[in-house]
C-alpha cells in the first residue's frame, strides 16, 4: 500500500512538472509573439514617423518655392507695367513665369522665361529642362533664379545658354535684359529685309559681349540699390 501511495505521488510529481513545463514553455511563447507584435508596432511607427517627415519637408520645400514664385510675380507686374506677366498654372509642365516684354505702344519685343529654385542644393539637370522650356515658349532669353548657385557662378551669370541669378539680383538682371531686348527689336525694325544685319544682332544676342554688358548694367544697379540703402 505504501509502495503504491509513493508511486501515485511520484507520477503526480512528474505530471505537475509536465504540467508546469507546458505552462511555462507557452508563456514563453506568447511572451515572444508579443515581443515580435511590439517590434512590428515600433516599426510600423518609424516608417509612419520617417514618411510624415518627409512628406513634411516635402510640402515644406514646395510651400518655400510658391512663396517665391509669388513674390518675384508681384515684383515684376508691379515695376513692368507694359509687360504681359503670366504665371504656369501649377502641375502644368513648363516654367513657372512667362514675361512677354512689351514697349509703351504695347508691341511685343520677345520673351523672357522664369524658372524659380528654393533647395539647398543646385542640381545640373535643371539647364536642359529649361532650356527646352525655352524652346516650347519660344522665349529670348531663359533665366534660373535660385537659392543654390551653382559652383562658379557670384550672385549672377551666363550658364550653358541660360542666366541663373540669385534672388536678390533677379529684378535688377530682368530690367538689364528686358533693355536689350527691346533695343534689339528696334533694331531688327530698323533692319527689316537685311538679312546680314540680322544676323549680326542674334550672333551679338549669343555673344560674350552681350552677357558682359548685362553684367555690367546688373552691377551697376546693385550698387546703386546698396548705396540708397546706406543713405
Amino acid at each position: 500500500k505504501e509502495k503504491a501511495e509513493l508511486e501515485n505521488a511520484r507520477k503526480l510529481d512528474e505530471e505537475r512538472a509536465t504540467i508546469k513545463a507546458d505552462a511555462l514553455k507557452k508563456a514563453e511563447e506568447e511572451h515572444r509573439l508579443k515581443d515580435l507584435e511590439k517590434d512590428k508596432q515600433m516599426q510600423g511607427l518609424k516608417t509612419a514617423l520617417s514618411d510624415a517627415q518627409r512628406k513634411a519637408e516635402q510640402g515644406s520645400m514646395e510651400t518655400q518655392g510658391e512663396v517665391l514664385e509669388q513674390d518675384f510675380e508681384s515684383h515684376l507686374k508691379t515695376i513692368f507695367v507694359h509687360d504681359k506677366i503670366e504665371p504656369v498654372s501649377k502641375g502644368v509642365a513648363g516654367a513657372d513665369i512667362i514675361q512677354t516684354v512689351r514697349n509703351p505702344l504695347g508691341t511685343k519685343s520677345g520673351i523672357l522665361l522664369w524658372e524659380m529654385k528654393n533647395t539647398k542644393t543646385f542640381s545640373n539637370q535643371w539647364i536642359p529642362k529649361l532650356k527646352q522650356d525655352m524652346i516650347q515658349t519660344r522665349a529670348a532669353i531663359a533665366i534660373l533664379v535660385t537659392v543654390a548657385l551653382p559652383e562658379g557662378i557670384d550672385r549672377f551669370g551666363p550658364l550653358d545658354g541660360v542666366w541663373v541669378s540669385d534672388p536678390l539680383s533677379a529684378i535688377p538682371l530682368a530690367m538689364a535684359l528686358r533693355e536689350q531686348l527691346l533695343a534689339l527689336e528696334q533694331s531688327r525694325k530698323a533692319s527689316e529685309g537685311k538679312n546680314e544685319k540680322m544676323e549680326f544682332l542674334y550672333q551679338y544676342l549669343a555673344g560674350t559681349e552681350f552677357s558682359q554688358k548685362i553684367m555690367g548694367i546688373v552691377n551697376a544697379f546693385q550698387e546703386m540699390h546698396a548705396q540708397l540703402q546706406r543713405e
